[in-house]
């Protein structure tokens, strides 16, 4: 099943980034793996956390999506690109939670899923049934970067997809608190906003795709993904 969802949705839905450089003053920095020793917080790959939009990116972005309509694919759409990037975190995350890693090649690289299945070890019970997510659970998705890489002596061109989505667990039980706590009206959606926040998962996944006019795969494939909560980081530092 999966292998046919790998060349379906990666390469219908997705085709409807330089290279990956690491901004100072956009992502946080991964802490000590010394500090903590008995406490592995949740992470599936040594990646940048990046939890907001930038919005000096918004204007190179833009510029971007310029550049691969009128030179790499005059076909490129950021939205069913969009589209496709939440279909692909559903299904990757939920065969990395489900530890089908046999089942991944197709949707990310041979180098995530070692990084991936060796931190996956590591993780507790109730961190793996954190990292399935489902549609309904993405409240909020955009792509942070989209970054060009072109080689003129080879002819390549690459384009790299940095996307920021993050996921609530079952959402509808904040709706209820909300609606039927014990406080006023306001106390309630105070308490519950706070919450909310403190136990949003944060998923980084980047898309990479090679539109060179010969290359002999042009698909979408994840070449790096993480999960991770702000609240837990935070509490650590």
């Amino acid at each position: 099943m999966a292998s046919i969802l790998s060349r379906s949705f990666l390469m219908m839905s997705l085709r409807k980034s330089s290279s990956f450089k690491r901004c100072p003053l956009v992502y946080i920095r991964s802490i000590s793996s010394d500090h903590h020793q008995h406490y592995r917080p949740l992470m599936l790959m040594d990646l940048p956390r990046i939890a907001y939009p930038n919005i000096f990116l918004i204007i190179k972005n833009f510029f971007s999506r310029i550049i691969i309509n009128g030179h790499f694919d005059s076909t490129f759409a950021i939205k069913p690109f969009c589209d496709g990037a939440r279909q692909a975190l559903t299904v990757v995350s939920n065969l990395i939670g489900n530890g089908q890693f046999d089942d991944l090649p197709g949707f990310v690289t041979r180098e995530v899923i070692n990084e991936v299945k060796q931190n996956y070890e590591h993780l507790s019970s109730q961190q793996k049934q954190q990292i399935p997510v489902e549609e309904g659970e993405i409240i909020f998705s955009y792509p942070y970067l989209i970054g060009l890489i072109m080689d003129e002596q080879t002819n390549t061109r690459m384009v790299e997809i940095i996307m920021i989505f993050h996921i609530l667990k079952n959402p509808e039980s904040y709706r209820d608190e909300m609606l039927e706590g014990s406080g006023s009206t306001f106390s309630n959606w105070i308490s519950t906003i706070k919450t909310m926040r403190d136990n949003i998962i944060v998923c980084n996944y980047k898309f990479s795709r090679n539109m060179s006019e010969n290359a002999q795969d042009n698909s979408w494939i994840i070449t790096g993904l993480n999960h991770w909560l702000p609240n837990e980081y935070f509490q650590q530092n």
